[in-house]
């Protein structure tokens, strides 16, 4: 009996750090998105092939020899163009490294679904990199799971977490 309790004691000492992420709520930019830690926020400028100093807002945190991100941009003057957006930025996260895996994650099912591309790209620097990219009402959204070399060692470590829960209320509510 007492194998098994050191399993399950073992089980939840592990899991502690996905209980600890905390989802964040942006009422401005229409998205909610987890992160390890209380994020920092700066506006930023986002440049493209398809529209330069597009304005953005990049909230970030790092745990666990990765950096998480979400940069939120504001396609306001290309309303219809959301989709190219989306696939410029997946191109040229594509054109960086070598890909490892690419997905097409939903948020919420049925005429409310939100779709999206997600892709790990090992880098050419030696990192590794896993976006998810999603547009909505007007936004382009990078979500950015950054695997950074632990200090001193030139190999990634690999993360217990390495995806972000991400929301749009299609009602325009969080609650």
């Amino acid at each position: 009996m007492r194998p098994i309790a050191t399993i399950v004691l073992a089980l939840l000492v592990n899991a502690a750090p996905a209980f600890a992420w905390q989802e964040y709520v942006y009422l401005d930019q229409g998205v909610a998105i987890q992160f390890p830690a209380a994020p920092q926020a700066k506006k930023s400028a986002y440049d493209c092939t398809l529209a330069k100093g597009l304005p953005a807002m990049v909230y970030s945190a790092e745990d666990d020899h990765v950096r998480y991100s979400l940069t939120a941009i504001d396609l306001g003057k290309y309303p219809d163009r959301g989709a190219n957006f989306l696939n410029e930025a997946a191109f040229q996260l594509m054109q960086k490294g070598d890909v490892l895996f690419t997905d097409f994650p939903r948020v919420y099912q049925g005429e409310k679904a939100i779709y999206g591309v997600t892709l790990v790209v090992d880098r050419m620097d030696g990192t590794r990199v896993r976006d998810s990219l999603y547009y909505d009402k007007g936004h382009l959204y990078i979500a950015e799971a950054d695997v950074l070399p632990a200090r001193g060692d030139k190999d990634m470590t690999t993360p217990t977490r390495f995806d972000q829960t991400i929301r749009f209320p299609p009602d325009g509510r969080f609650d």
